[in-house]
């Protein structure tokens, strides 16, 4: 069986926003605003208000990121962002 590498139309169709994975609702650029997040929480500019943001947001993302598969990939050099990460393991099925 031949796999066809895939496309982000294939994921995405256009005019799309929102993709379902795992029974979890991922909207796009969820993985972009992810990599933004952390880059604040790591900014040494950032208030301490700034950082704990940052934090939730990466808490409310990770579910998504955790559906589409990304950290069966990547492991997360910020050790916060990798406790969120395996944290939102234990709720994505």
């Amino acid at each position: 069986m031949t796999q066809k590498s895939i496309s982000p139309e294939s994921i995405l169709a256009d005019g799309a926003d929102y993709a379902q994975f795992k029974g979890v609702q991922v909207r796009k650029a969820t993985v972009a605003a992810f990599i933004a997040n952390i880059e604040l929480l790591e900014s040494a500019s950032a208030s301490p208000e700034d950082k704990h943001q940052a934090i939730r947001t990466l808490m409310d993302l990770a579910p998504s990121i955790v559906a589409i598969g990304l950290p069966e990939h990547v492991l997360f050099k910020n050790e916060i962002v990798e406790s969120i990460i395996q944290e939102a393991k234990k709720q994505v099925p």
